[in-house]
């Protein structure tokens, strides 16, 4: 028997992604995976040494758990799990195969590979429900870091309100220096700007993902809303600043 559970993808997200593969199918592949390559509608596409070697991990290097896109495991007195992840910035997703009650999972999240513990987590679950377990409930880590960034958020608002109504005491001690002074002081405020239209090609080189920064404000809302605070707090600094300078060397 297969058993199949999956979060659909919506909104502008769904219109951007179709899925590739409906409930059913992926219900009918799981079958397939854990029949041994037994005929899907009359046919036999693979027979069962074929599919017991894509689960079977190599020789070389020694005590190699992964096989052909599949991880084996087992954990301390679970059953053994044949499984695959993956993770984009906009979904993730993990199918589970357990070959000793042929019991086959599939989750579908549209959360993102940030919050990426989602699918593992809800497979688990499931698992353990399948196992006559009560399951353990588990938070991602996302839901504990977002009141961080709320904070931090906070406290980007704040000093860049307290940035632009100090503006004119900085403009006056500047404007009695070299320009070059006042640039100095200005250019760490360029750091948040950066920050935020770079943020996709971090994600990128923290995940080995490319992506946009609408996919990364996907992956992570309350990171972008962050990062957004912090750049619009820094330009108006700036702005601010820049015009007090204006005025009081106008005045000399």
């Amino acid at each position: 028997m297969a058993s199949c559970a999956a979060t659909g993808e919506s909104g502008a997200a769904s219109r951007r992604a179709r899925p590739s593969s409906t409930l059913r199918e992926t219900s009918r592949w799981l079958v397939f995976q854990n029949d041994r390559g037994a005929p899907v509608g009359g046919h036999r596409i693979a027979t069962a040494a074929t599919l017991a070697l894509t689960h079977t991990p190599p020789d070389v290097p020694k005590d190699s758990s992964y096989a052909m896109g599949w991880q084996r495991s087992r954990d301390d007195g679970g059953p053994e799990q044949i499984g695959h992840t993956s993770e984009l910035l906009t979904h993730n997703a993990m199918a589970t195969l357990l070959p000793d009650s042929g019991i086959g999972i599939a989750v579908v999240t549209n959360t993102g590979m940030v919050s990426g513990d989602d699918a593992p987590q809800l497979a688990e679950g499931l698992i353990e429900l399948a196992e006559g377990r009560p399951p353990e409930v588990a938070e991602p880590f996302s839901m504990t870091a977002d009141w961080v960034l709320a904070g931090l958020t906070l406290l980007a608002a704040g000093l860049g309100v307290r940035g632009v109504l100090r503006a004119g005491r900085w403009g006056r001690r500047t404007a009695q220096r070299s320009w070059w002074h006042g640039t100095l002081r200005l250019l760490p405020y360029a750091l948040p700007i950066l920050f935020l239209f770079q943020l996709a090609t971090l994600f990128g080189l923290l995940m080995h993902r490319s992506g946009t920064l609408e996919q990364a404000a996907y992956a992570w809302p309350a990171l972008a809303v962050w990062a957004t605070a912090g750049a619009l707090a820094a330009t108006a600094v700036v702005v601010a600043r820049l015009l007090a300078l204006r005025v009081y060397r106008r005045r000399r």
